[in-house]
């Protein structure tokens, strides 16, 4: 046999045998190091995003919001894609005490006839809206993105939610809540127009 001969053999025989333990142990610390370094930067990110999906949705929620208020203090029916009250995915219109003396009820104004007389029943005011505007959200599946909770609430936050409190007779705050409920990262009054 030839020189060339015997580093053939010699390299086949070591693709039988495989990698050595040393050889494994460094490829195993390479991979642990790389991860101490990549998951701390991961988690950071995820949080990140978290944060900003909770405040993206409240600052979405004030358009939505002042719509609600507007049409409180018109004293015009208020539409919602859900039926807080019927069928589920059924939409809903909801009426004010003096609908019928004003003619701005929910048939004349929108073709519609009325889930329920949500005023007459609960004259709670803004916290009636509040509670439409709530119920509202949560039958659509808005949910927080820390915790799955629903992502609109009128007490006790938790992580990820926003909390709504009626502030006088025509406007709302809204508080945004990430990981730290003691700051919000989202304050905003909504008043009615």
């Amino acid at each position: 046999m030839s020189v060339s001969g015997n580093m053939i053999s010699e390299i086949k025989a070591r693709d039988k045998r495989g990698f050595t333990l040393i050889e494994l142990l460094i490829v195993i610390a390479i991979i642990g190091i790389l991860t101490a370094i990549a998951l701390p930067a991961f988690l950071g990110q995820r949080e990140k995003s978290k944060v900003r999906a909770t405040e993206s949705s409240a600052k979405g929620a004030v358009a939505d919001l002042q719509a609600y208020l507007d049409a409180y203090i018109g004293g015009d029916p208020i539409v919602t894609n859900n039926d807080l009250y019927g069928a589920p995915g059924a939409k809903g219109c909801y009426e004010f005490a003096n609908a019928s003396t004003t003619g701005k009820t929910c048939l004349a104004i929108f073709n519609q006839s009325a889930s329920v007389y949500q005023y007459p029943a609960y004259p709670g005011g803004m916290t009636d809206v509040i509670s439409l505007f709530v119920g509202t959200h949560t039958l659509n599946g808005d949910k927080s993105a820390y915790n799955g909770l629903p992502l609109f609430v009128t007490a006790s936050p938790a992580d990820g939610q926003v909390l709504l409190s009626p502030s006088g007779s025509n406007s709302v705050y809204i508080l945004a809540y990430a990981s730290n409920l003691t700051a919000p990262v989202f304050s905003q009054l909504v008043i009615s127009r």
